[in-house]
């Protein structure tokens, strides 16, 4: 007579091998997806300190034109307080020459 725990068994262990080969190939596919995940965020921080020094020299830039024009607006201040009337008026003209020339440039 057959006894069902022997015939059984090597159902078992096959049943077995079979959920640790796909245990083993999951554990592949995981660790891969993993290592593209590691490598993924290697590049983010790569990026993000690239785009930290392209903005702390953007940043530098912008102090230094700033500077520049309240250097310059402070000239015209003083420009402006003088009193001269004639400044005015060329400054007028000069703005009035620069509007006419791009006009006919564009038309």
């Amino acid at each position: 007579m057959v006894d069902g725990r022997q015939s059984n068994t090597p159902a078992r262990r096959t049943n077995y091998s079979y959920i640790e080969e796909q245990n083993e190939a999951r554990t592949e596919l995981l660790n891969s997806k993993v290592n593209q995940l590691k490598h993924l965020a290697v590049q983010i921080g790569e990026e993000t300190k690239f785009q930290n020094k392209y903005l702390k020299e953007l940043h530098d830039n912008m102090d230094h034109t700033d500077s520049l024009v309240g250097q310059a607006r402070r000239r015209v201040l003083l420009l402006a307080r003088s009193g001269s009337w004639k400044i005015y008026l060329y400054l007028l003209l000069f703005a009035l020459f620069i509007f006419l020339v791009i006009y006919f440039l564009i038309k």
